[in-house]
């Protein structure tokens, strides 16, 4: 069986933004064969250099999609590019649509989920805001049920 890269992208000092980085450090702490996690932090760049080593990767990020806070979507690298609002506001150096982008003039073969997170509070400071947290269920739920089903 081919494992699984599920990759957490964000800054936990920017508040909402460490959401993928906490949903990685709880599945550390559980049982689940078949997948890989990688705390990509705010280095974009890294998790480009992964892509290429797996079959399937589910990418978790807070993003901005214009949704309220604490909307959680999944969507692929073609749906994102659309859903994305904007790349700017991102706290990352090189960030998830700069990935993307990459992958794509280099024909990266992975197949890739984006599970995004819309943010409250991305200002400086330790902690996710309350909407957010409480999305962590429906958030490690959907990673289990997307990697187990390979619904890619």
């Amino acid at each position: 069986m081919d494992k699984i890269l599920i990759a957490g992208i964000g800054n936990p000092y920017r508040r909402d933004d460490g959401i993928g980085i906490e949903i990685i450090k709880i599945l550390q702490k559980e049982n689940n064969p078949g997948l890989v996690f990688f705390d990509v932090g705010t280095d974009g760049l890294s998790l480009f250099d992964q892509l290429a080593l797996y079959k399937r990767v589910i990418i978790i990020d807070a993003v901005f999609m214009g949704e309220r806070p604490g909307v959680v979507r999944l969507f692929t690298p073609a749906e994102a590019r659309l859903k994305i609002k904007s790349d700017a506001l991102s706290t990352h150096g090189f960030g998830l649509a700069e990935v993307l982008k990459l992958s794509e003039e280099f024909a990266v073969k992975t197949e890739i989920k984006i599970i995004g997170i819309q943010p409250e509070d991305i200002s400086f400071g330790e902690g996710l805001s309350k909407v957010v947290e409480c999305q962590i269920p429906k958030i490690l739920d959907l990673v289990k049920r997307v990697s187990s089903s390979g619904a890619f």
